[in-house]
């Protein structure tokens, strides 16, 4: 999905009472140039990004050729398609169900940069063995961006044959507690509903696997950057649950401190009224 430009953008106001800074913020005299320079610098931008999807567009259509004769080939290859698709290091993790299915692949389309905001449609394109498992044989997904939102305007449903579908395996899966990673469908992308902690589908194969699936395929795209990405992020997740074990116990200590100098005062007050009790006995005696 698209980042929003507006999420850093300068609010359009040279009013000290709408903008994030003091009032006697030093900027405040030139906001109001700052802003107008800032407009016209994101106005090149927009200018630049579309003459750059032009440039785009124009060699994708040089490669066209280049793509047909790349699918001539690869329709002599079975199986081709499966073994790219469950070698990129995203989807290594679907159901077995879903490799068979994968292996009547023949054809995978990519119509990519179908207007200025870089909408595409993917085309799945399956042989007359995949009956045994599902109509239709051909599976297509639009998606669209508008003001930087994704939407999906065409998706093709997918009606499975009685005990065929690898989606409902992926439940008795996910159920299965001796597996170590999390299993699911490559179909599961088929819907316009945008799919929680799944890989993005389209954008790994219109930005990585469309471009050279022949790496894919021959396994020359190892797990290594993959899995640094992953080890950083888990890195990551581990200070950061560090830091706030950290917390947790300065949090107690400062608890236990706390209720040890209450104990300590307790004790001063208890000798304090013991030592009183003493002086009115010792008067009593007296």
């Amino acid at each position: 999905m698209k980042r929003d430009r507006s999420e850093n953008s300068v609010e359009n106001t040279t009013d000290p009472k709408h903008t994030k800074i003091d009032n006697d913020d030093p900027l405040i005299p030139f906001m109001k140039d700052f802003e107008d320079i800032q407009k016209d610098i994101e106005q090149l931008d927009i200018k630049c990004a579309h003459e750059q999807m032009n440039i785009q567009k124009q060699y994708d259509e040089k490669k066209k050729p280049l793509f047909e004769k790349r699918d001539e080939i690869i329709e002599k290859v079975p199986g081709f398609w499966a073994n790219t698709l469950r070698k990129h290091p995203a989807l290594s993790d679907i159901v077995p169900e879903d490799i068979d299915i994968l292996n009547c692949l023949v054809k995978l389309d990519l119509k990519d940069n179908m207007d200025n905001n870089g909408s595409y449609k993917i085309t799945f394109t399956f042989n007359e063995k995949a009956k045994e498992y599902m109509e239709p044989l051909t599976l297509v997904k639009h998606v669209t961006f508008d003001n930087n939102q994704e939407k999906v305007v065409e998706c093709t449903r997918i009606k499975w044959k009685e005990g065929k579908n690898p989606i409902a395996a992926v439940s008795n899966n996910r159920s299965d507690l001796d597996n170590e990673m999390p299993k699911w469908s490559i179909f599961e992308w088929f819907t316009t509903e945008e799919l929680q902690d799944k890989p993005d589908v389209g954008e790994l194969i219109r930005r990585e696997i469309w471009h050279n699936p022949l790496s894919y395929y021959l396994g020359l795209e190892d797990f290594d950057d993959f899995d640094e990405d992953f080890d950083e992020e888990f890195d990551d997740d581990d200070e950061e649950d560090d830091d706030e074990d950290d917390d947790e116990d300065d949090e107690d200590e400062e608890e236990e401190d706390e209720d040890d100098e209450k104990d300590d005062d307790d004790e001063k007050d208890d000798d304090d009224m013991d030592g009183d009790d003493d002086g009115k006995e010792d008067e009593n005696d007296d």
